[in-house]
C-alpha cells in the first residue's frame, strides 16, 4: 500500500496539465491557456479522464524564447498551491519533414497551505513538432522528465527513484485568435501502478494514460 500511495501522490502531481508550450510565442505576445483533463481512472463502472483544471500564461520574450507560469486550479480546492514556472527555448526550426525542436526547463512547486509543507520537482522537457496545412496546425511529441530531489516519498518512506519519465502526443488546431489543443500522455512510464486505490490505466500494470483538452487565447 505504501508503494501505491507514493505512486498516487506523484502521478497526481505530474498529471495536472498537458504540455504547457511546445513552440515559442512570438516576441511581445501573450498566450493564456485553460486546460482540463488528467489520468484515466475507473468511476461508476466506466473509465474517464480525471477532471483536473489549470491555467497558464506565456510571454514571448523573443521569437525563440518564451517565459511562462501555470496555476493548478483544482489543487486550490484542496488548499494546495501548485505552480509551474518555466522557459521554452527553440533549438531548431522545422525543415519540411524534419521537426522543429525545443527544450523547456520547469520548476514545479507545491505548497500545502494546510500545514506549510513544500515540495519542488525540477522538470526537463524536449519537444519535437511539425506544422502542417495552410492554417499552421501543429502535431507534437514531448518527452517530459520529472525529478524528485527529496530523500523521502510522500508516505515518509525512503525515495529510491528520482527520475519519472512521461511521453505525450498532441495536436493543436490553429485559429486567428484561438488555439485548440488535444493531448494523450503516458505518465510515469515504467513505474508500477498496482495495487492502486483509484484504478488507473497504464500498460501491463505500469504508468497511467491521461487525456487533456486545452483552449488558448492569443494576444
Amino acid at each position: 500500500m505504501t508503494k501505491s500511495l507514493a505512486f498516487l501522490s506523484l502521478l497526481l502531481a505530474v498529471s495536472c496539465a498537458p504540455t504547457r508550450f511546445v513552440e515559442p510565442v512570438p516576441e511581445g505576445h501573450v498566450n493564456i491557456t485553460a486546460a482540463l483533463g488528467g489520468p484515466l481512472f475507473d468511476y461508476s463502472g466506466t473509465t474517464i479522464p480525471m477532471p483536473l483544471t489549470s491555467v497558464a500564461a506565456g510571454y514571448g520574450y523573443s521569437d525563440k524564447l518564451t517565459l511562462f507560469a501555470g496555476l493548478h486550479t483544482t489543487a486550490l480546492m484542496f488548499d494546495d498551491l501548485q505552480l509551474d514556472l518555466g522557459a521554452l527555448q527553440e533549438l531548431l526550426p522545422q525543415d519540411r519533414l524534419i521537426p522543429a525542436i525545443s527544450i523547456c526547463p520547469v520548476a514545479n512547486l507545491l505548497l500545502a497551505m494546510r500545514d506549510g509543507s513544500f515540495r519542488l520537482w525540477p522538470e526537463a522537457d524536449i519537444n519535437f513538432y511539425w506544422h502542417y496545412g495552410a492554417s499552421g496546425n501543429l502535431v507534437y511529441i514531448t518527452s517530459s522528465n520529472w525529478f524528485d530531489i527529496t530523500s523521502t516519498r510522500a508516505d515518509n518512506q525512503p525515495q529510491t527513484r528520482h527520475w519519472f519519465p512521461n511521453i505525450a502526443l498532441g495536436h493543436r488546431f490553429e485559429g486567428e485568435h484561438w488555439q485548440y489543443i488535444t493531448e494523450l500522455k503516458y505518465l510515469d512510464a515504467g513505474i508500477a501502478n498496482l495495487p492502486n486505490a483509484v484504478g488507473y490505466h497504464g500498460i501491463a500494470g505500469n504508468g497511467g494514460f491521461g487525456i487533456y483538452l486545452g483552449l488558448t487565447r492569443k494576444f
